[in-house]
């Protein structure tokens, strides 16, 4: 149980990392998000998809939260793991492989989908088991 513990505090804090540098963008220097857009870049553009961002960001706070959380109780953490492989599974690996076929930059994407393949893989393996 102590790997389980440490997966979720590692991942949480990893997520809450994540949600302070990207609320940063969000709402202080919105030049970070404007740079990792494919082109072209208008106003409207970066609008729009800073408002889809910061609902996957809270996503990642929540989730992040929870982890840190749920790290006191480890052997009562099976389906919020599962949840976060699974969202890493889709809202990670799959829609990396998505934006970098509609022009976001390879560079950027492939070391997130290789940290998603560490968090999925090592969820995996420190999994508590099923209750009886």
């Amino acid at each position: 149980m102590k790997k389980t513990k440490w997966w979720l505090i590692v991942v949480g804090v990893f997520y809450l990392l994540l949600t302070c540098m990207n609320l940063y963008a969000l709402f202080f220097d919105n030049s970070i998000i404007r740079g990792t857009l494919p082109p072209p870049v208008n106003d409207d553009t970066l609008k729009a998809f800073s408002d889809a961002w910061m609902v996957f960001i809270f996503e990642f706070g929540v989730l992040g939260g929870m982890c840190v959380y749920a790290s006191h109780t480890p052997a009562q953490s099976r389906l919020l793991m599962l949840t976060v492989i699974f969202a890493e599974v889709f809202r990670g690996i799959a829609a990396d492989a998505i934006w970098m076929t509609r022009g976001y930059s390879t560079a950027d994407y492939i070391p997130f989908i290789i940290i998603h393949l560490i968090i999925i893989v090592t969820g995996v393996m420190w999994l508590p088991k099923k209750a009886p």
